[in-house]
This record gives C-alpha cells, structure tokens and sequence, in this order.
C-alpha cells in the first residue's frame, strides 16, 4: 500500500509539474509556430516536450537515488529553491497580466521567463528531436532536482527498479497535462475571430491565477508549514481544472458560420 501510494503522489506530481507555468508559455509558443506551418507535429507538441523533461527527470531520480547514502543537500538548498520559485511564479502571473492588459485587440501569447534564454531559431522549429531538447533543457533547473529528490531518495529505500518506474510515472502524468495543453491551443487556434482571441485570454488569466496562486501557497506554507494540505488534492484540483478548460475550449468554442453579404 505505501508502494502504491507513492506511485499515486508522483503521477500527481507529473501531472501538477505538467502545469509549470513556464512549460505552458513554451509549448503555447511552439505550438503557435507549428499551427502556422501547418506541421504535423502541432498537436503533439507538450508530448515531445514533456518526453524529453520526463528523461531527465527519471534519469536524474535514478542517479540520485543510486548516491543517496552518499549525499544530501544543504540545508539552504530548499529555502534557495522555494524562493526562486516563488518569484518567478509571481514575474510570470506579472509579465501575462500586462500581456492581457496591453494587447487588448492583439493576439494574446502566453509570456515565460525559461523560453527567453533559448535562442528563437531553437524555439521556432518543427523537428519532433528539437521538441524534445527543448523539454529536456527545462528539466535542468534547480526546482526540477529539488521536487525529484524528494520521491527518488524515498524510491531508493524500497528497491532499486523503484527510481527508474517512479521516474517513468513522472513522465506519464506530465505529458498527460502537456498534450491536453497543446489540444487546447490548437482548438483555441482553429477558432476564427473573436472565438479564438476570447478563449485564447481566459486561457491566459488562468495561467495568472495558476502562477499567483502556487507562489503565495508555497510562501504561506514556508512561514507556516501547518497550512500545508494533501498535495495529491492540490494536483488533482489542478488537473481537473486543465481538463474543463479542454472540454470548454472543445465544445464551447465551436466556429459558427459567418452570414456574408
């Protein structure tokens, strides 16, 4: 039972992780590019990129638990980490509120911080293998190896397939979220006029509310550790709320036939 039980908090933490709102800002972008060139890739976009991520993080879960023994973090680390997060959380809900507030009558694109310092020849590409870099090279922040030693030094101590399989369920519930993700850009892409802008901005005020939200909830439980609820209720709210935003997006948003004159 605690087997399983950790296997439910790590697919929820893919699943939770699968809605990072940098991740959501670079799948919007290559998704965006791809529609345009009419790839076949569009719609698979968050699978690549949560494929190449979910590598990393598996591999890195095996590694750690491998020198778990060995090794441990400073004591800093967590609190370096909580507050990095915390406020590039609350940059990213800052920078997609000016976007929202700015470009009323423009097509509205969802703003990260990560996605900037990838050159844009990388990021505007169609290759299935590039897609999968660029996911990859996500996973290579300090927040990604801090949430993943969590489940694989605690992995290591049950048996050792244990990392590798909690690493590929990981991997699963992220790119459950990122292609639902991607689903929903391009049916919010595929609406002409004012369809398309108006579901493509309640999209973004929910990315506003996803990055406020969890940057105040991870500050509050830093001062007061006692607030801190079932995170696999927190993953599984989250979760739910991507998918009503697909079922709104997919039959909510249905193109209705313009009367010409």
């Amino acid at each position: 039972m605690e087997v399983f039980s950790l296997i439910l908090f790590v697919f929820v933490l893919g699943l939770r992780h699968g809605l990072d709102a940098d991740h959501l800002a670079c799948i919007d972008g290559l998704v965006r590019y791809n529609w345009r060139k009419k790839s076949k890739v569009t719609r698979w976009v968050g699978t690549l990129f949560s494929f190449g991520h979910g590598t990393v993080v598996a591999s890195v879960a095996v590694v750690l638990s491998a020198f778990s023994r060995n090794f441990k973090f400073p004591d800093y680390f967590d609190t370096l980490v909580t507050w990095v997060s915390v406020l590039s959380l609350l940059l990213i809900g800052t920078l997609n509120i000016r976007n929202l507030l700015i470009r009323t009558e423009e097509e509205y694109k969802l703003g990260g911080i990560r996605g900037r310092f990838i050159p844009r020849f990388a990021r505007e590409t169609s290759n299935p293998i590039h897609i999968v870099i660029i996911g990859a090279i996500f996973a290579l922040a300090a927040d990604t190896v801090s949430q993943t030693s969590v489940w694989a030094i605690a992995a290591s101590h049950a048996s050792r397939w244990m990392p590798a399989m909690l690493g590929l369920t990981f991997m699963a519930g992220m790119m459950l979220t990122d292609t639902i993700d991607s689903f929903i850009t391009c049916r919010m892409l595929e609406q002409s006029g004012k369809l398309g802008k108006a579901a493509s901005r309640i999209m973004g005020w929910i990315i506003v509310v996803l990055a406020y939200g969890v940057a105040c909830y991870e500050a509050i439980i830093f001062f007061v550790p006692s607030f801190e609820v079932d995170f696999e209720i927190i993953g599984a709210m989250m979760f739910a709320l991507i998918v009503l935003c697909y079922v709104i997006v997919r039959f909510g948003t249905k193109a209705k036939p313009e009367i010409g004159g």
